[in-house]
């Protein structure tokens, strides 16, 4: 505050002393007695009133606390002041008083201003967020109605399935058992690729030292349970497979390499054997040609039904995160207006303030003035 500054550097004591010395009361009419009769009748104090409010507004004032302290110790003995008894300092005490008030009401009117112009384009904003809102609720409508056709097809489908396959149990259990067959072939087929793959390593010189026993007794168990394999070849191979085939003689490789004809032709055999069982597979399910149709129709619609349980889903998250938005807008736009009706509060209290401050500025000796004396109104402060 630009005059209050000039305080800073003042004996309070002092300031106020000089603001409290009795001055000349300037010649006023003397009370009637009617008038006196009717102060006592009614002990009404605007003045006290008046500087009360007056005061009350000014601890708003953002000001340091010494130059608020002063302002306020100086307010206090001038405000009842009537015009006639001021001081050229109780005047400039008064243009500090009416500075302070007006920057308030400056203020507040500057806080209300800001928070209307956050209100002006609620309704706008409200109405998208609504439509928004709306939009998901028809977008949650249209999946679950998807979702319901979707899982009717899905029901429809299983039942036909259900039917169909009741009424080709005997062909179910019959592809049953060529598929059981096919997996069997496979896993044999599987076993005897390992060992040729073993013996394969074994003849390369690739298998570890510490590896060689176990892999050669590997290749000779499975070689010994074989049906079909030469006992007698099978009584060499111990010895001849802890070398490579570079190490071994003509002999040796000879017999090594009958063992690798030998699987060799047998995997030839299975893979044989598998092709036939895949192809009575195929004739069994020829002959369930309508179930085999509904089956794949009916993972369809599991397919289908499924997509559109998670588009529900996300319809129902979509709507969620709609209506949360909504819903905290409501919650800030109610946050604003409460902050609006407080600063309209507190515009309305510096106005008042001021109302009462100009009462106090304007006020002259006159009868009615000086029915309760100034004196008098300082010690009710």
């Amino acid at each position: 505050v630009t005059g209050l500054k000039v305080l800073l550097s003042v004996d309070l004591f002092l300031f106020v002393r000089v603001l409290a010395m009795p001055r000349p009361v300037a010649a006023t009419k003397k009370a009637s007695p009617k008038a006196a009769k009717k102060a006592v009748a009614k002990p009404v104090d605007p003045v006290t009133a008046s500087v009360r409010s007056v005061l009350a507004q000014l601890k708003k004032s953002s000001v340091e606390d010494t130059a608020l302290e002063i302002l306020l110790t100086s307010a206090k003995v001038t405000l009842p002041l009537e015009q006639e008894n001021r001081a050229p300092m109780h005047e400039q005490v008064m243009s500090w008083i009416r500075e302070q008030l007006q920057g308030q009401e400056q203020q507040a009117a500057a806080a209300l201003a800001a928070v209307n112009q956050t209100l002006t384009s609620i309704d706008a904003e409200r109405a998208q967020l609504a439509a928004v809102v709306a939009k998901a609720q028809e977008g949650r409508a249209s999946a679950e109605e998807l979702l319901k056709a979707k899982a009717a097809v899905s029901a429809d489908r299983l039942a036909a399935l259900d039917a169909q396959r009741e009424a080709d149990a005997a062909g179910l259990a019959a592809r049953r058992e060529k598929e059981v067959a096919v997996e069997a072939v496979l896993k044999v087929r599987g076993s005897v690729e390992a060992i040729q793959t073993a013996l394969t390593e074994l003849m390369g010189g690739t298998v570890e030292e510490k590896q060689l026993k176990k892999q050669v007794q590997k290749v000779c168990a499975f070689l010994k349970k074989a049906e079909g394999f030469d006992s007698a070849l099978l009584s060499t191979l111990p010895s001849v497979l802890h070398k490579p085939a570079s190490a071994m003689s003509q002999f040796e490789q000879t017999a090594a390499g009958a063992a690798v004809d030998w699987l060799k032709t047998h995997i030839a055999k299975l893979t044989e054997e598998l092709g036939a069982a895949q192809t009575a597979v195929k004739e069994a399910e020829t002959g369930l040609a309508t179930l085999v149709g509904l089956e794949t129709s009916y993972a369809a619609a599991t397919g289908a039904e499924e997509a559109a349980t998670q588009a529900l889903s996300s319809a129902v998250d979509t709507l969620a995160a709609a209506e949360k938005a909504v819903s905290d807008f409501d919650s800030a736009t109610e946050e604003r207006r409460s902050e609006r009706t407080a600063t309209e509060e507190t515009l309305g209290e510096v106005k008042a303030s001021i109302s009462e401050f100009e009462k106090l500025w304007m006020r002259t000796q006159k009868v009615e003035d000086v029915e309760m004396g100034s004196a008098e109104t300082i010690s009710q402060l």
